[in-house]
């Protein structure tokens, strides 16, 4: 199977490889991510997910940006501005737009998907950043 952006996150993507966040899973409760591997458990979208998928979606770009921001009106509250905890993103993103350091560690490859064998068993990575041979960013909020 071919991992794309589109089908990375996709049941078929998860049952064709493992992830450190499968093998995390299995570690807290094995019958929960089993269900979620075969298709009978969906994990909801929680505050603390959309906040990290809202920065990632700016380091990856402006138009991604723009099309999570639309695609996400949860994140709004009826006058426009953004919620608390997606203003505290926010308020992350300005942070790192200050720090030269920052941004240049921001610099390479964004959302690039690896594949490879483990324990001889096949895996997959999306990293938030990388520069082929010199680093790979992997951002936590």
């Amino acid at each position: 199977m071919q991992l794309t952006n589109d089908n990375y996150y996709t049941q078929e993507a998860n049952a064709a490889y493992w992830s450190a966040s499968q093998v995390k899973a299995f570690l807290k409760c094995e019958a929960a991510a089993l269900a979620e591997a075969q298709g009978e458990y969906e994990q909801k979208d929680t505050t603390a997910l959309l906040m990290g998928s809202f920065i990632d979606a700016y380091v990856e770009g402006l138009d991604q940006f723009a099309k999570f921001k639309d695609e996400h009106p949860e994140l709004y509250k009826r006058d426009g501005t953004l919620k608390a905890d997606y203003a505290k993103a926010a308020a992350m993103i300005d942070r790192m737009e200050h720090s030269p350091v920052f941004m240049d560690y921001l610099s390479g490859e964004k959302q690039t998907i690896l594949t490879g064998e483990l324990f001889g068993l096949p895996f997959k990575a999306k990293l938030d950043v990388f520069v082929p041979g010199e680093r790979i960013v992997d951002l936590k909020t």
